[in-house]
């Protein structure tokens, strides 16, 4: 149960109904972490800018962001992140065997994995349980990315981990109904 209530457009001020109007128009609807950060709307604001920036306005191959997006819930262990985002993937055509890899013990070792996933994968996961990230690993990505889509890769592992460090403090549930498609 989140320790925070979450907040209904009516709860808003007039002045920020706009943050919930932009969200139903933009993704259908409002998240449960975004009904708890809307006590804060003028840190919701830009939060959700970045947001759209990370999810449409990327170079990186959206597979890989969601790859990246998803070790990090995998490893923090935050369910909310993951079947978001396990959601996410799927709807990019991504098999399921490969989303079903991410849970097993070895998981990064696991031969479904392209090299270049596997890089991506490391990188997540250093920087993710770490924060420090091995020469070797993140050379490792400039075999497969250029610099640019390595700067948005750093980028989106460091925003998910915040929004980790949201979720599970808040104890975010997820919404009714949302199960791993």
């Amino acid at each position: 149960m989140a320790r925070v209530p979450y907040l209904d457009r009516a709860d808003l001020r007039p002045e920020d109904r706009d943050i919930y109007d932009d969200l139903t128009a933009q993704r259908g609807e409002v998240i449960n972490l975004f009904r708890a950060l809307a006590h804060t709307p003028a840190l919701l604001r830009p939060l959700l800018g970045y947001s759209t920036a990370l999810r449409q306005r990327l170079r990186l191959d959206p597979w890989l962001r969601e790859l990246a997006i998803l070790t990090v819930g995998r490893l923090a262990g935050v369910e909310y992140e993951f079947t978001h985002h396990w959601n996410i993937a799927r709807g990019l055509g991504v098999p399921r065997e490969k989303l079903a890899a991410l849970e097993g013990e070895q998981f990064m070792e696991d031969p479904v994995w392209s090299e270049e996933e596997r890089a991506v994968l490391r990188y997540s996961a250093e920087a993710t349980q770490r924060v420090h990230v091995s020469e070797a690993t993140f050379s490792g990505l400039a075999r497969f990315l250029d610099t640019p889509r390595i700067v948005e890769l750093v980028q989106v592992v460091a925003y998910y981990n915040m929004i980790v460090r949201i979720l599970a403090p808040l104890a975010i549930d997820l919404e009714p109904g949302r199960t791993r498609v």
